[in-house]
């Protein structure tokens, strides 16, 4: 659930004694064999790399895929009513945030600093609006919460038009995450909606059993959230400037510096996790005081920058895999959480932030055991 990093982990954790504490051989999971190969490449990148390996925080930056294993083997064992409960369990968590996230806006309140859990307050102001705060529910990054929710948002709202889960209550969840997502001012997470909403539409449109009069009142009320929200000025343009190539200078100098680091480093890259060691050297020679030195904010530019042409080649069978085993699946949520992600990922560095890989592979193992209607009839 998207309450913190540190609720994802402990949950995590849990849902691994219990899977050790009943015990049996497990069955081969669908996307095993492209999960160890990323992994695998990732690892012998930091092997092989001209600058040595990265702290280990660093070099296990894959770790968030465990979540995949548990969420698939867990669902196994459990009655088939489970997987619809599970997009309950996430859909209290994305609606308890989406509030939290909210009242921010308006007050820039951070709960986990009123409860002691955070040494100094998380806040930003919200870009282009005086006197409001980005909303971010519980984490510290506004972009973060913006990411999940926007994932979690589309796995819900497509496992509502596919029929894989029924449940009115959360149709307003949906509707507040949009909501939420909104005064995040993330126009990664706009473009992520957009692209999922695109894939929702089309294939409801294509399937002969989704419920259809169900799927059309859905959309219709998340194209009128989106217009309500498209009402304040602040979001409106933080939009519009997705487009802008003069608001988006950063992202050009930044796609510029990893080019030169590929071009550099072509065929075994600098090594997985190693990029904010690396571009500093490259940064400084145009400008020494550009501040975002993290990675390429590109998921194929710092992929192939880290990992080199191999790497490159495992995540798109990775996501490639999880894709189709979605669609044969008949998976809409599933398939709309992973289109966000990669629209998402083609502006930010979401492949090295665990809350939102967390989110990624229980969107992926959930959409993939919440079977559609489609799905039983084929």
């Amino acid at each position: 659930m998207p309450i913190s990093i540190a609720a994802m982990q402990i949950a995590l954790g849990v849902a691994v004694l219990g899977l050790l504490l009943d015990f049996e051989k497990p069955r081969q999971p669908p996307l095993d064999l492209p999960i160890i190969a990323f992994v695998a490449v990732c690892v012998l990148s930091d092997l092989i790399s001209p600058f040595g390996p990265p702290p280990l925080a660093f070099a296990t930056l894959w770790r968030p895929v465990v979540g995949y294993f548990v969420i698939t083997h867990g669902l196994r064992r459990l009655p088939p009513a489970w997987p619809g409960r599970l997009y309950l369990f996430a859909g209290a968590g994305l609606a308890i945030a989406s509030i939290v996230g909210l009242v921010q806006y308006r007050t820039g309140i951070d709960l986990v600093h009123l409860a002691h859990l955070r040494e100094r307050p998380a806040l930003v102001q919200a870009p282009g609006v005086p006197d409001r705060f980005g909303a971010m529910g519980f984490f510290i990054s506004r972009l973060t919460f913006g990411h999940v929710a926007a994932l979690l948002s589309t796995l819900i709202a497509g496992g509502l038009v596919s029929g894989a889960v029924r449940s009115k209550w959360l149709r307003a969840v949906v509707a507040l995450a949009l909501a939420a997502v909104a005064v995040t001012f993330d126009r990664g997470a706009y473009l992520g909606l957009a692209a999922a909403s695109l894939v929702i539409v089309l294939l409801a449109a294509t399937s002969s059993n989704a419920p259809r009069m169900r799927g059309r009142l859905l959309i219709g009320g998340l194209a009128l959230v989106a217009l309500l929200a498209a009402l304040n000025p602040g979001v409106r343009g933080r939009f519009q400037s997705s487009f802008s190539t003069s608001g988006n200078g950063d992202r050009v100098f930044i796609w510029a510096r990893a080019k030169e680091i590929i071009r550099d480093h072509p065929l075994r890259g600098i090594g997985f996790g190693n990029y904010p060691r690396v571009c500093g050297e490259y940064y400084d020679r145009v400008d020494k005081t550009f501040p975002m030195r993290t990675w390429a904010h590109n998921l194929e530019l710092s992929t192939l920058a880290e990992t080199g042409p191999l790497g490159l080649l495992a995540i798109f069978w990775l996501l490639g895999s999880a894709a189709l085993l979605l669609w044969r699946k008949r998976s809409i949520g599933g398939l709309a959480a992973l289109t966000a992600f990669v629209a998402i990922a083609q502006a930010h560095d979401l492949l090295y932030d665990n809350k939102v890989m967390y989110a990624l592979w229980l969107s992926v193992a959930l959409g993939a055991s919440a079977r559609s209607p489609e799905a039983k009839a084929a």
